[in-house]
């Protein structure tokens, strides 16, 4: 079988068949691709805003960020290298013959940038035409320029280690069959050149040299590859076309719009058009559900609401979520909470939410943001082989683009509006794989902690660590507990500000107003929110073994007409209360027992998934806000303070 004409060029991305591949892409395409997508990400104004805050900026200028989409569309540069190249063209180049054990493109560029492989090293960057000329755009000699190249060449999520990762490999840059490296180093470096005009701007200030702004770069880098590298979005192009890159950007503003980065359309939809609170919630707003949402100033970055269980704290945030979404403050919402039970609970509320405040022709799908579910507003999907996912309502082409963060949890937070468990967000301040991008998608959002004193000490660490990142790229943030501590109170209303304490004393802590919300604007001064008083009463009995006592006590309260919750601190006890709590509901009491469908049943963790998502709904219908009236009986381990 001949080989097709596009053999004399190098790919980026093939569809393999036996013998030649399907279709191919070419490199020089695929970096016009991701260069055009890294542009339309800076082109949203909270984007690069964000990105601006990372590098201590008012404003990332023109050619700035013309040279930062430059290094984008470096990212694949490692392509090539012969390795690589004769994957598909000639599979016997991998042999012993030509001593290749290797056909990366990132770690066998490392031994190239660190200089260990010394035949390659003199040439690779001067094949580029203006690496010495971009080696002048930083006041650190060149180092932070070939900082941001390492950056974007570690776009698969892991930093690329320069030295001691692979041995130099000289014959694969080497000219093979037609193919030679150093004539399309040429070809690429002349056509970035051309497609980043601004960039060889003199004059212009130099490049960011800290870390956090090298963090977020790099998490657009990846997102821009993830975006550039969907063939649906673009189409393989087998041909060389000097003009790809005007394709590129046609294609790649249509993508981010797409996916929901781009909220230009959204915005537009509805300004001048300002919500009022019983609109969105049916109901008139408390004290502290006012205040949450009237007068957000921008220096406001860190919130923390204290107040009682069913007050009303979640449509605080979420009111505050649509005024400072009004004021251009953030673009989306992430709502964090400890479990997945909770979180799947609320994300048909925050479902509703958003119906209510967005028109449907501009309306995001809210993201259930669980590793294991998978569902983009009332819809479920489920994956299928080859990273393939079937939606249950067969969307078309927009509106599966609008659940393309759905469909990996890695992209959980590229979503615009997503409720999920916190840890998926702890996830951009740790050493794993993609924190780079995690952290860039969610610098634009709102990020909502709720019961932010269920973490424990080595959770809190974590959270401290994700806050100070997220404030100081530009992000907001609001934190939400009914039982806050002094010392948790104080440490994270220091966030974001290195050395800083909030100054609040201990003789201030025990005289603050509760209900309450504190501000880093404020100094961590305490407000109080002017709650009615209640009253509680709190008895301890040694009943922990005595099954009958605790059942007998449980069906004295229900018969009252209490909503009775006994929580038990293992499975075994709690199935031993349960059963001792059947035993003693006779006749008429048989009522008080909670059931599903018509079974008397408990709630632990131990029942499979799809018997717990039952049981969560049916325990919040029985003792959520719109509950019936009557005593009920409710027995469980921790899962039910914890997550319901």
């Amino acid at each position: 079988m001949r080989a097709p004409s596009y053999t004399r060029f190098h790919w980026a991305k093939s569809e393999p068949r036996q013998g030649h591949p399907k279709a191919v892409h070419l490199l020089e395409h695929h970096l016009a691709d991701v260069g055009a997508c890294f542009e339309a990400l800076l082109a949203q104004p909270r984007i690069r805003e964000n990105l601006a805050s990372s590098a201590g900026l008012n404003a990332v200028d023109e050619t700035t960020a013309s040279r930062l989409a430059l290094f984008a569309a470096l990212h694949d540069i490692g392509k090539v290298n012969m390795g690589f190249q004769m994957r598909i063209w000639d599979p016997r180049y991998l042999s012993s013959g030509h001593r290749v054990r290797y056909a990366g493109h990132t770690l066998d560029l490392a031994p190239v940038l660190s200089g260990e492989d010394v035949e390659t090293a003199g040439w690779f960057f001067d094949e580029l035409g203006w690496w010495d000329e971009a080696l002048t755009w930083d006041d650190c000699g060149g180092e932070t320029v070939c900082s941001l190249l390492v950056a974007t060449l570690s776009h698969h999520g892991f930093p690329l280690q320069l030295e001691g990762s692979r041995p130099p490999n000289p014959v694969i840059w080497r000219s093979h069959n037609g193919l030679d490296p150093a004539a399309c180093l040429r070809r690429i470096g002349s056509l970035v050149r051309g497609w980043f005009e601004d960039a060889w701007n003199a004059g212009a200030p130099p490049l960011p040299s800290n870390p956090e702004f090298q963090h977020i770069f790099l998490g657009l880098c990846t997102l821009a590859d993830w975006i550039g590298s969907n063939r649906e979005w673009f189409p393989f192009c087998a041909e060389p076309d000097d003009r790809y890159i005007d394709i590129a950007r046609r294609r790649a503003d249509r993508a981010v719009s797409m996916v929901g980065l781009d909220i230009s359309g959204q915005r537009a939809s509805v300004r001048g058009r300002p919500w009022e609170f019983a609109q969105l919630f049916d109901f008139s707003p408390t004290s502290m559900q006012e205040r949450a949402g009237h007068n957000v100033l921008p220096d406001e970055r860190l919130v923390v609401i204290e107040s009682e269980t069913g007050s009303g704290k979640t449509e605080a945030a979420l009111w505050r979520f649509a005024n400072m979404y009004d004021q251009h403050l953030v673009d989306g919402l992430y709502f964090a909470l400890p479990t997945r039970a909770a979180a799947t609970q609320l994300h048909g509320r925050v479902t509703r939410f958003v119906e209510r405040m967005l028109p449907e022709e501009h309306r995001p799908e809210v993201v259930l943001a669980v590793p294991g579910y998978l569902k983009a507003g009332d819809i479920g999907g489920r994956h299928l082989p080859e990273y393939e996912v079937h939606w249950d309502d067969h969307p078309d082409g927009d509106a599966r683009g609008r659940r393309w963060a759905a469909e990996n949890a890695k992209r959980y937070l590229a979503a615009q509006i997503a409720v999920g468990t916190v840890d998926q967000a702890m996830l951009s301040a740790l050493k794993v794989g993609h924190a780079h991008m995690r952290a860039a998608c969610l610098a634009r959002n709102l990020l909502v902690v709720d019961e932010v004193h269920a973490s424990d000490t080595y959770m809190r660490r974590i959270l401290r660590t994700l806050l100070d990142g997220h404030l100081g790229a530009g992000g907001y943030a609001l934190l939400m507990s009914a039982t806050l501590g002094f010392e948790a109170r104080r440490e994270w209303l220091s966030a974001g500000r290195p050395g800083a304490e909030a100054s609040i004393s201990l003789d201030e802590a025990i005289r603050s107003p509760y209900p309450a919300m504190s501000t880093t604007a404020s100094g961590g001064k305490l407000v109080g929110q002017g709650a009615k008083e209640k009253r509680v009463r709190i008895s301890a009995e040694n009943l922990m073994h005595d099954m009958g006592s605790v059942s007998g006590k449980a069906l004295e309260a229900a018969r009252a007409g209490a909503k009775v919750l006994v929580i038990r601190n293992t499975v075994d006890y709690a199935v031993r209360t349960q059963k001792a709590v059947e035993c003693e509901a006779r006749g008429p009491d048989s009522g008080l027992l909670f059931r599903y469908r018509s079974t008397p049943t408990l709630h632990h963790g131990r029942f499979v998934a799809a018997d717990r998502r039952l049981l969560d709904q049916e325990v919040a219908e029985r003792l959520g806000r719109d509950r019936d009236a009557g005593g009920l009986v409710v027995v469980g381990t921790q899962t039910l303070e914890q997550s319901l």
